[in-house]
């Protein structure tokens, strides 16, 4: 059973009944039970650019790990020192999502690689108490079809504050995220979730209201009719919501989607982002790595 906590502007008794009583909160990147996280969001904020900041210095060194943190990189163990991050030259453009009820924050980078080509990296760090992360989860895109123009100018419309009448709950914005996890399996989309101009972009390539797109093909689609039809993909598996920001109306979902009808049957590693504007979606920003030998994205402890 997930139990989902809210503690925004509550005062400072009612934290400290919270840590009394032990209240027991879920944590959507792993399914893990956790007491309350000691890191607050102002603190995720910072361990994160803390993590930029070493890695970009080819310093991985100083990253406050945690003994036995678990590190990936698109799917794979690494160490930090052989990820993407050892090949960036510089951080173009970031935005940061930070999540204080499950200890996670994300960050999208775009970067520009020591090649001078761009790049996509998304980083998931989970925060336990002092600060030491347990988890680094990557998603990183170096390849040609990452679009430079879109990573390395983010549209601040993500990190941007919604009014109070605009926003969704935590509870239904992940409600949210896993219908549209679930239409990837069912390819029946639920058209009320979607604004009418939404868009969706793979590592800035705009997939919706295009004549032709490079990553899927066919006739234009919407964010809704994109889901439906005959794809070759599903079902969507490990789904984890990580990271869910009611006050930016953000949600952070992660899923291993398979394509069973394609040769070697690979699967995709799907991280994506969505701006949730007035319960709909406006805006997904998705990184989709296909891999073939992986069985499983990790974290599942």
């Amino acid at each position: 059973m997930e139990v989902h906590v809210r503690f925004e502007n509550l005062g400072a008794s009612a934290s400290s009944l919270a840590l009394v009583l032990g209240i027991i909160l879920s944590d959507g990147a792993t399914g893990r039970a956790w007491s309350a996280p000691a890191c607050g969001h102002a603190c995720l904020l910072k361990v994160m650019d803390g993590f930029r900041a070493s890695m970009t210095a080819g310093q991985p060194g100083s990253v406050p790990l945690a003994p036995d943190a678990e590190v990936r990189e698109n799917a794979h163990p690494v160490m930090l020192a052989g990820t993407a991050w050892k090949r960036v030259k510089s951080v173009r453009s970031v935005m940061t999502f930070a999540d204080p009820v499950t200890g996670n924050v994300v960050s999208r980078a775009g970067v520009e690689l020591d090649d001078g080509k761009p790049g996509y990296i998304s980083t998931r760090l989970k925060v336990a108490g002092g600060g030491r992360i347990t988890d680094v989860e990557l998603s990183t895109d170096t390849s040609s079809r990452v679009v430079g123009s879109y990573v390395w100018s983010l549209d601040p419309q993500f990190e941007a504050v919604l009014p109070p009448e605009q926003r969704l709950s935590r509870v239904d914005l992940e409600a949210l995220g896993r219908r549209y996890f679930h239409s990837l399996s069912s390819h029946q989309a639920v058209a009320d979730d979607f604004d009418a101009a939404c868009n969706r972009f793979h590592s800035g390539q705009q997939i919706t209201n295009v004549a032709r797109n490079a990553v899927e093909g066919g006739p234009p689609r919407t964010c809704a009719s994109s889901l439906e039809g005959t794809p070759p993909w599903g079902p969507a598996t490990e789904q984890r919501f990580p990271v869910v920001d009611a006050e930016r109306g953000i949600v952070f979902g992660v899923t291993l989607l398979h394509y069973p009808k394609v040769p070697k049957q690979p699967r995709m590693y799907v991280s994506e982002v969505f701006k949730v504007v007035g319960g709909r979606i406006v805006k997904i920003d998705n990184i989709g790595l296909m891999m073939e030998g992986v069985e499983s994205l990790g974290f599942t402890h």
